[in-house]
């Protein structure tokens, strides 16, 4: 890579990390459209360190609280009762099954970084998590809104499971106005981070897949915004260690070059992604994340439709 690719390759990994279209699934894409060399792997980490660093730079604040209160609640009891610490220790479970796959799939997940048909095919898969979170999540808010409207829910939101059609791990909280709403527990974080996990083959969008799996058991979008984004930072941060100390003597024993397209890359990642999370919280805020699937399936059949050009005519 030259250092105008590197840049254009960051803007791209900052513009979509948060975006749930797979960052992982365009750095694997546009490379193949534009007949460029494909991406190493320790170049996809660094920039995904950047838009770490973006997450970091707008959620410090909640991000030293809940850091801060798990380890108070580690050592002092009264503390454990805290939001923050509860929050914490789902991030923490929720992390476990990326850090697994991260490990065991790392060769093969490599391999697949020069296969744009496999991208095009997991941003399919992508597309049907946002359309089946999305429809579930709204079934599951209707039927409590539902029920508060009907008086028959009173009962049954009293933190008892939802058994009729509602989320089967879960309970509903009330809160002070009297609207009820699912809330994150152990079940729902593990398997959100399956969804996680998920997110090591390229065109499966982790913030989608995240997103999508919290939304399938009734969690509030804005809501899965926020964990989904909070998720973000144990697995980013580990697998750039875990990459910089496989790659170091590309990184650090090759040409110059290579240090240079890294930081060009990691400045224009953190820059976009600082928009890209702004934008992700508004929209999110404002209407469901449907439009994303459509974009995930156009891209899908346009790199299906280039394939198809470039091999029969």
């Amino acid at each position: 890579m030259n250092i105008i690719q590197s840049i254009i390759l960051g803007l791209i990994q900052g513009a979509t990390e948060f975006l749930p279209v797979s960052s992982s699934g365009h750095l694997v894409i546009f490379p193949y459209f534009f007949s460029w060399d494909y991406v190493p792997l320790y170049f996809t980490v660094v920039v995904h360190f950047a838009t770490l660093a973006s997450v970091v730079t707008i959620f410090y604040r909640d991000i030293f609280k809940i850091v801060k209160e798990v380890i108070q609640g580690i050592f002092i009891r009264n503390k454990r009762n805290s939001y923050n610490f509860k929050i914490g220790i789902l991030l923490i479970v929720a992390s476990i099954p990326a850090a697994i796959a991260g490990v065991l799939l790392d060769d093969y997940v490599e391999n697949l970084f020069s296969k744009p048909l496999a991208a095009s095919g997991f941003l399919l898969i992508t597309a049907l998590f946002l359309w089946l979170g999305e429809f579930r999540g709204k079934e599951i808010e209707a039927k409590i809104s539902g029920e508060q409207d009907t008086g028959k829910g009173k009962n049954i939101l009293k933190g008892k499971e939802d058994t009729e059609g509602g989320s089967p791990v879960a309970k509903i909280d009330i809160k002070e106005n009297g609207t009820g709403r699912i809330k994150f527990n152990f079940p729902i974080a593990l398997i959100t981070g399956v969804g996680q996990a998920l997110a090591i083959l390229p065109g499966i969008s982790r913030s989608g897949a995240t997103i999508s799996f919290a939304r399938f058991f009734g969690i509030r979008r804005e809501e899965a915004v926020r964990f989904s984004f909070l998720l973000s930072v144990p697995i980013i941060f580990g697998s750039f260690l875990f990459e910089l100390w496989n790659s170091s003597d590309i990184i650090f024993k090759s040409d110059p070059d290579i240090i240079h397209n890294l930081a060009a890359g990691f400045i224009s990642s953190y820059i976009a992604g600082l928009f890209a999370v702004k934008f992700i919280v508004y929209l999110a805020g404002k209407r469901n994340l449907n439009v994303f699937a459509i974009y995930c399936i156009c891209l899908a059949l346009a790199v299906l439709t280039f394939y198809v050009i470039n091999k029969f005519i």
